[in-house]
């Protein structure tokens, strides 16, 4: 960050403003978990008050002053010592999984048959969580693309977002670009509204980092590609060959539960689309702290030519301190959930 790159990040407990904090990091690992808020305080003041639950908010300031908080969520650690205290906080999606969450259970007599992800979240929400004041948003809440329904889901003790996690499908409108369906959470300034959200497409212009333009640091690790996929399917093997095997054999389980062996190939074919993309990169930038999961960067790098072009970021990571600031992107590679295809 250069000397003159206006930053000024503020750290609100409640209604108080936290001057003494000495670091904060935002992390959002996608794949629809909360993202987390870890902070250090010095200040011996902070490290009797009781913090369990309190509302949380965080404006990063880079670059202008935020309007709205980059970060919204409620304290769900708060762990003392002799000279410091660490905060653990995380968005309003912490109330829809763990211990923090509802547990549900789904039979033949009492299930949401017929909902739509949108529709059971909204039911959910208002039921168990919305009870004596609004937490979770609802004014932006809309259904997934395509739509998905829990009809013949079942099962003990379940919680909400695994629910919503298991049941989200790729949008593969275009098989060259799967688009994942993704929930996310966009404040309106008063508070944290729940929404589902598709990736960017790729065709669209994504912001560019250089060397000379953004990228600090850069760090590529290639992965095995699988391009031989196989299952069984009741008393048949299933086997799907996905290119011209001319870089050696690659094998890996067409994962998932199928009726019927054209239903595990073409979930070989589309786990065999994405595994193509098979190098992970991490950036460390000086700009694109305002992106989010799912949006498009454009990378264009003279050491590593096999990687430039377009990805989509990942997980994003963002530190700052008293007089420094960091941001990490992690682009393209992320663990696919084959429930998403099915």
């Amino acid at each position: 960050m250069s000397s003159n790159t206006y930053s000024n990040p503020r750290l609100f407990i409640g209604n108080t403003e936290i001057t003494t904090f000495d670091t904060v990091t935002f992390s959002d690992s996608g794949k629809n978990q909360a993202t987390t808020l870890s902070i250090s305080i010095s200040d011996p003041e902070y490290r009797r008050a009781a913090l369990i639950g309190k509302e949380i908010r965080f404006f990063l300031n880079y670059g202008s002053d935020d309007t709205i908080p980059f970060f919204r969520g409620r304290i769900r650690v708060a762990t003392p010592s002799d000279t410091k205290l660490s905060i653990s906080a995380y968005d309003v999606r912490t109330f829809l999984t763990g211990n923090e969450s509802i547990p549900i259970s789904l039979t033949d007599e009492d299930n949401y048959d017929g909902y739509t992800l949108g529709q059971f979240l909204h039911e959910y929400i208002t039921r168990y969580i919305n009870i004596n004041e609004t937490i979770i948003g609802l004014d932006m809440l809309n259904d997934s693309d395509p739509v998905v329904t829990l009809s013949g889901l079942r099962g003990d003790n379940l919680n909400a977002l695994g629910i919503i996690d298991s049941k989200l499908k790729n949008n593969q409108d275009n098989l060259e670009d799967i688009k994942s369906n993704r929930l996310t959470i966009i404040d309106d300034g008063e508070k944290s509204n729940i929404c589902f959200v598709k990736e960017q497409n790729k065709e669209n212009s994504g912001v560019k980092f250089t060397y000379s333009n953004g990228i600090s640091k850069l760090k590529v690790k290639k992965r095995a590609r699988p391009n031989i996929f196989s299952a069984k399917v009741g008393k048949t093997n299933v086997l799907y060959k996905h290119n011209n095997l001319k870089t050696g054999i690659s094998g890996a389980k067409i994962e998932g539960e199928f009726d019927y062996p054209d239903e595990a190939v073409q979930a070989a074919f589309i786990q065999g689309l994405k595994s193509e993309d098979d190098t992970e990169i991490t950036i460390t930038t000086t700009k694109g702290h305002y992106l989010n999961i799912g949006n498009v960067v454009y990378i264009s790098v003279p050491d590593y030519p096999e990687v430039n072009g377009k990805h989509r970021i990942v997980s994003k990571k963002v530190t700052t301190g008293k007089s420094s600031i960091s941001c990490n992107l992690q682009l393209s590679k992320e663990g696919p959930k084959f429930s998403e295809f099915f």
